[in-house]
């Protein structure tokens, strides 16, 4: 119906520039809306098209029936025809992104081809109506037929793409950048007050060459603008400018009903000045478009696609009360390095699309230098803590999916920092994103005042523990699921208690001592007083039944650690059957041959080896057919939601079964509830451990209460 409506329209618009002695339309509406409709929606457009020419001729021109068909089915031929062939050639074209080569196209086409093919078929209709036309009008026709494409399809074209929502967004949007890229308010200003100036001189002129020439100076300043003030705004004015000079010059040469040179050499000239302005806006679309690409390849990386500081500084300058939120992958990235760079590039994609997805005011993602995040803007709102456990959750439900399979995040933590627009980014950024990591806090908010102490400060206390000896032993009991009158069975865990008197969470020095590499020096430290403060302060050995020690994969990796076990057994009495030794999974061993020799040889000498963190970390089940391991520890990352989610349920009875096929023992990470525990009990699994069963204490305080709770 808008094709068919428009059409007849343009009948009408164009009756207003028809050169009466040929009935000639020299700017011609219907001409230029059939190439547009063409242009945009193909065939489609056919039938109303030749629809309307029919009731045009036969409602509005008086013509036979015969002649109406005839006309109808042959003069949209040339429009239909060179708009058909220009979509095809430009979708080859278009492959190559040159605006120029795509602009030079339309040109050849619709400013040379058409026309002369729009006045061979206009010589062959004159020869079949028996109308003679002279030389000079088939100049006229040629140049009319360049000046309508060139100046009135493109803005039709637009039109129509604006009413059918087809590149709406993209024509416009585009000219909105080039606009904000190469203009000022007060140039802006200062050019549309050129132009008011101009027409305003233009009312008041009497008919002269001076009239003439304001109008050639409108048009030379709207040709200024092509670029500069955007492409749609001086190609309208420049539409009018042409439109008001062919309509005054057009009605001069009615009124003396004959031909006259200086209109057509009118019609020229508008024509080269029209194909220089293609030309300018060509050249200014490709210039943008270029720049465009560069500052996108230098702003963005060239593995994921996520932009890097140089665009957060901008976006952060034209945000008001910016909060940048971090987003710490290392605890999942650390479990997953056989998947290379092309897996960590999905992953971080697949949650960049989940924000976006999540959060429509989140437009970009950013990856700062030497971590394994993403950051991404918030604005300032009351609700943003509302707004943060809202993506918190959609991280919670996130999966990575990754060649077949799937998983969720081993974890995540937000970390959060209000940033003034005055600061110095570079220096903000370097310190918030070397946050530690935090296991059970979701949501984090940076405190600006930690900026003075550091990761320098952090480096310095765990040095100095480690040469002062002011690490400190704790413990987490964890519960028999089938026997409460079991012996005692406890984790040893690590704490950090300077002397003066600050103290370091394990997330926060943990990485101090992986960077500083002495792993194994902490390992015996742990080991030595472990065996130390159970020889000196447990009266009865039969009350534990298993104390667990983690040893770290570097350590495994020394070929004197069973020794130096054995050594410090044997010193402080310790049966090494009530010792058990966690190998974790979420490092990957160093060197696999002497890890499993000393495991051999720890087991041969009693101990139980327990293999930690199992389902997410570097080997899982692979490591159950190398490694001769006694207890097998369910990574909490399939515990926590087990009570709502069957997938984890699903994949804890299997690994139960596994186990039990094996005749491992299993015990369950990260259980907060006593929901958690009947599950677990249900599905068969024998331990459970987390803060929902025991909170970690110190290490001698739970030895104490094991001596009271035996009676001694």
């Amino acid at each position: 119906m808008v094709i068919f409506f428009g059409t007849l329209v343009s009948f009408y618009l164009s009756s207003f520039f028809t050169y009466q002695p040929k009935h000639y339309f020299v700017l011609s509406f219907v001409n230029a809306f059939v190439a547009a409709g063409m242009l945009l929606i193909g065939v489609r457009a056919l039938p109303a098209i030749v629809l309307a020419l029919i009731v045009h001729y036969v409602l509005f021109v008086d013509v036979a029936i015969g002649y109406a068909v005839l006309f109808s089915l042959v003069l949209p031929i040339p429009p239909i025809l060179i708009s058909q062939i220009h979509l095809k050639v430009i979708k080859h074209v278009k492959q190559q992104s040159s605006v120029l080569l795509m602009s030079s196209v339309y040109f050849l086409l619709f400013g040379l081809a058409l026309p002369m093919l729009q006045t061979s078929l206009l010589l062959f209709v004159s020869y079949l109506s028996k109308i003679s036309l002279s030389l000079e009008f088939m100049l006229l026709s040629s140049s009319s037929v360049a000046l309508t494409h060139m100046i009135l399809t493109p803005i039709i074209f637009l039109a129509l793409s604006v009413l059918f929502g087809v590149g709406k967004s993209k024509y416009i949007a585009l000219d909105e950048q080039i606009f904000e890229m190469n203009s000022t308010v007060w140039s802006y200003r200062v050019w549309a007050g050129v132009l008011l100036v101009t027409l305003g001189s233009i009312a008041i002129v009497p008919e002269s060459m001076l009239l003439y020439s304001l109008w050639f100076f409108f048009l030379v300043t709207v040709f200024v603008g092509i670029g500069r003030f955007g492409i749609i705004r001086p190609m309208v004015l420049g539409l009018l400018v042409v439109g008001v000079m062919l309509y005054n010059a057009t009605a001069k040469v009615n009124d003396a009903w004959g031909y006259d040179d200086r209109y057509v050499g009118l019609i020229e000239v508008l024509v080269a000045f029209v194909v220089l302005a293609y030309i300018h806006g060509s050249s200014t679309i490709r210039s943008f478009i270029l720049s465009q690409e560069k500052i996108h390849n230098e702003r963005t990386d060239p593995y994921t696609g996520l932009y890097n500081l140089a665009q957060l500084k901008d976006d952060v300058a034209n945000c008001k009360k910016p909060i940048l939120v971090f987003l710490d992958l290392w605890p999942t990235l650390s479990k997953l390095a056989g998947i290379g760079y092309s897996g960590q590039t999905q992953l971080l994609l697949q949650i960049t699309r989940s924000l976006f997805t999540t959060r429509s005011d989140i437009k970009r993602a950013y990856r700062p230098p030497f971590t394994t995040g993403v950051l991404f803007i918030l604005p300032m709102t009351d609700n943003v803590q509302r707004e943060l456990v809202s993506i918190s959750a959609m991280l919670d439900e996130f999966q990575f999916y990754w060649k077949g399979t799937s998983m969720s995040l081993v974890s995540h933590t937000l970390h959060c920092f209000p940033l003034p627009n005055d600061e110095d980014l570079d220096a903000k950024i370097s310190t918030f994103c070397d946050q530690p990591y935090y296991a059970h806090q979701k949501i984090l908010w940076f405190d600006d005042s930690e900026q003075s102490t550091p990761r320098m400060s952090r480096l310095l206390k765990v040095q100095h523990a480690i040469k002062h000896n002011e690490f400190v032993l704790y413990c987490q009991p964890y519960r028999h699921l089938h026997n409460s009158h079991s012996g005692s069975h406890f984790e040893v865990l690590l704490r950090l208690h300077p002397a003066d008197g600050s103290q370091l969470e394990p997330a926060e020095f943990f990485p101090m001592v992986n960077e500083f590499g002495v792993e194994e020096q902490l390992d015996k430290w742990v080991i030595e007083n472990t065996f130390k403060l159970l020889s000196e302060n447990l009266l009865q050995w039969e009350s534990i039944n298993r104390c667990a020690i983690n040893l770290t994969a570097k350590s495994l990796g020394d070929d004197e650690l069973a020794s130096f076990v054995l050594r410090l057994a044997e010193k402080y009495d310790i049966p090494l059957g009530r010792i058990c030794f966690e190998i974790t999974e979420s490092a990957a061993l160093e060197n696999e041959a002497q890890a499993i020799a000393t495991v051999e040889e720890l087991k041969l000498a009693g101990c139980t080896i327990a293999l930690d963190d199992f389902g997410t970390g570097y080997a899982s089940f692979a490591y159950l057919r190398r490694i001769p391991v006694t207890v097998l520890k369910i990574d909490g990352e399939f515990i926590r939601n087990l009570p709502t989610n069957p997938t984890d349920r699903l994949i804890v009875e299997s690994i139960h079964l596994v186990a039990n096929n094996m005749s491992l023992v299993t015990v369950a990470e990260y259980v907060e509830t006593e929901a958690h525990a009947d599950l677990l009990r249900e599905i068969g699994i024998d331990y459970a451990q987390g803060f929902g069963m025991a909170m970690p204490l110190p290490l001698d305080e739970h030895i104490k209460s094991i001596n009271v709770s035996v009676g001694i």
